[in-house]
């Protein structure tokens, strides 16, 4: 599954070879932005999310150290805290969680994961993923994971942080 449940890992595929790091406030904030970013020239959209980080929190941009098209774990301690720099990797997070995109994906999950989406998943019942499920079919694949905060781990909450190097790390 493409969340981080119980300490297990989030498994997604990336086929882009890059990936987006967003709190899930500000994906749902700029939800009209991030889609038109995604149907931008690949070779604009950096540039354009940039732009666009500087508007609140910060959003990062990661390549992959695989570059080829497969399937991808990530999980707490992925992460590691980041001072406050201009490095694209760093990104902000105020929601304790984190959403990370395959860049080819940005606008079919700006699109799928809405707030009240997101919202109906976190109420639902423990290992009811039929909401996930569905913005999985929209989006076309499970092109996005959700990683939840755990204070005991090293994304630990709310503030600035950055993938490890090596993550996410490819599955097979």
């Amino acid at each position: 599954m493409n969340v981080t449940l119980d300490d297990r890992l989030a498994r997604f595929s990336i086929h882009s070879g890059q990936v987006v790091l967003i709190d899930p406030l500000a994906l749902d904030g700029l939800r009209p932005q991030f889609i038109e970013i995604g149907a931008a020239p690949r070779t604009e959209q950096p540039a354009l999310l940039r732009v666009l980080a500087g508007r609140g929190l910060r959003i990062g941009l990661c390549s992959t150290t695989d570059s080829r098209p497969g399937e991808y774990e990530v999980g707490v301690d992925s992460f590691e805290a980041a001072p406050s720099s201009s490095d694209d990797g760093v990104f902000d997070v105020d929601s304790g969680t984190v959403v990370l995109i395959d860049l080819a994906l940005l606008s079919a999950v700006a699109r799928a994961l809405t707030w009240d989406r997101y919202d109906e998943f976190l109420r639902s019942p423990a290992g009811n993923f039929s909401i996930l499920e569905a913005i999985n079919a929209e989006v076309g694949r499970e092109g996005f994971a959700v990683v939840f905060s755990d204070s005991n781990h090293s994304f630990s909450g709310d503030g600035a942080f950055r993938l490890l190097s090596g993550e996410p790390t490819r599955v097979g």
